[in-house]
């Protein structure tokens, strides 16, 4: 399962501890990488971002 999510600058979202948290309750594990690079994004970001995958 690969996740693309973040506490984004409109209030939307999920805190990546509490997204690990959810993931981790249903699946063996999960890893976080956060997504804070402006090459990802074209500009710089001041909001939380992130991916997290999990295998089975």
């Amino acid at each position: 399962m690969v996740l693309v999510e973040g506490l984004w600058g409109t209030g939307a979202g999920i805190p990546a501890d509490r997204c690990l948290d959810l993931v981790r309750a249903h699946r063996r594990s999960a890893t976080l990488t956060v997504l804070n690079d402006p090459a990802l994004w074209g500009r710089e970001i001041a909001d939380e971002r992130y991916l997290v995958v999990s295998a089975a």
